[in-house]
């Protein structure tokens, strides 16, 4: 999980439904995206501009120099804070990281990254954002607050997960696990994705196995795996081929844990699904466009099955398991 794909994650193009004059004076206009995460040691941003030029929109987009500002003339800080009191300020440096071909231009694809030291980020302090434009004095910010831990209550990662059981009846040999956990300091959104990990012909491969979304609605909140929902999972994303020879390796755990903003950001964003189409815009960036906030991944690796459920497997599930 610690790599840039956790950046790549909250880069999200949306449609804008806002009319705008097109003969209107030019506007520098900044676009931010950026998740910190106090479980990772380094927190990556990302900061673009919005374009309008003569020529044809999908054409700029593929012209790097539209979709970033030259980071020479960018000053970009993040700041820790008590209160009104500045604590500590760490400056982003930049990093370019592959992107994918599409629409966008992929070459000189900018993000800027800072390494922030053990117990920078607290859920106690507030972080702010700060970005200047060293020609033009433009100056962006945001502010968020920070979650900062999780666990999982009364969980043993020795513990074999158990979805199956050849001993009980027909009706109950589907076997459940529930995960607790209690509300974390600026938690509002749970996300847990299970990990499974197999060999397919010697190569280690994995399936994300994703649980709906959890809200805050009490102290304590829990996540069902159902024993007959997980084997159809994994049914219905592998393939029946006899020339393929698989074996369960693990299964690994990730709870992702959101603030308020990135709630809401994801409730704005979801698709419309009622007669009125209408949908409002949602950036907590001040002087641009975007989402700074903050999330929290908290990992459990390498647990079991049990002795039934792996037999399950190769017995019942017919996908080629050894």
């Amino acid at each position: 999980m610690k790599n840039i794909y956790l950046l790549l994650a909250i880069i999200i193009f949306f449609g804008c439904e806002t009319d705008f004059d097109v003969n209107a004076d030019w506007k520098e206009t900044t676009v931010v995206y950026g998740l910190l995460d106090a479980s990772l040691d380094t927190q990556y941003i990302r900061i673009n501009k919005g374009y309008l030029g003569n020529m044809s929109a999908i054409d700029m987009a593929q012209n790097s120099d539209s979709l970033n500002f030259n980071p020479e003339y960018l000053e970009v800080k993040l700041h820790k804070l008590q209160f009104t009191d500045t604590l500590m300020s760490i400056n982003l440096d930049t990093i370019l990281v592959d992107k994918e071909v599409g629409l966008f231009a992929n070459d000189n694809n900018i993000v800027y990254k800072a390494l922030t030291p053990s117990n920078f980020l607290r859920s106690d302090r507030d972080y702010i954002l700060t970005i200047k434009h060293l020609l033009t004095d433009n100056f962006v910010n945001a502010k968020t607050e920070v979650i900062s831990n999780f666990s999982f209550l009364n969980f043993n990662s020795a513990y074999k997960f158990g979805f199956y059981n050849a001993a009980l009846p027909d009706s109950t040999k589907f076997r459940s696990k529930t995960l607790e956990w209690n509300k974390v300091d600026n938690g509002i959104i749970y996300q847990l994705d299970v990990k499974f990990n197999y060999l397919e012909n010697g190569e280690l491969k994995y399936l994300v196995w994703t649980q709906p979304l959890v809200s805050f609605t009490g102290i304590q909140m829990n996540s069902k795996l159902e024993g007959a929902k997980f084997f159809n999972f994994l049914s219905n994303n592998l393939e029946n081929d006899d020339l393929l020879f698989r074996e369960f390796v693990s299964l690994d755990l990730i709870m992702t844990v959101g603030t308020q903003d990135l709630t809401t950001y994801i409730q704005v964003n979801d698709p419309i699904s009622s007669i009125v189409q209408e949908r409002s815009d949602f950036s907590n960036i001040n002087n641009g466009i975007g989402l700074f906030s903050s999330r929290y991944t908290h990992s459990e690796i390498d647990i079991d099955l049990t002795d039934d459920t792996k037999q399950y497997l190769i017995d019942e599930l017919d996908r080629n398991f050894q």
